[in-house]
């Protein structure tokens, strides 16, 4: 018999109008970024999955918050 063990590498979900990215880089680091139409709004690290979402679902909501509003490059 065969056991699969599935980890969470990488997670993504939308919030407050934002893109949300998890993403594991390495022993007890998790990086998170926030993103509206691919402009960077927020990012971070943080030590674990469950805190890097939190941080980035709390970076959306305070963009939202603030009016949601970004500057997007001409070129």
């Amino acid at each position: 018999m065969t056991t699969t063990i599935w980890t969470t590498r990488h997670a993504v979900a939308r919030a407050h109008g934002c893109d949300l990215t998890v993403l594991w880089r390495g022993p007890d680091s998790w990086a998170w970024i926030v993103t509206v139409v691919g402009a960077q709004v927020d990012a971070g690290v943080t030590r674990s999955l469950e805190r890097a979402q939190s941080a980035a679902l709390e970076a959306a909501r305070r963009h939202a918050l603030g009016g949601g509003q970004i500057q997007l490059d001409m070129f």
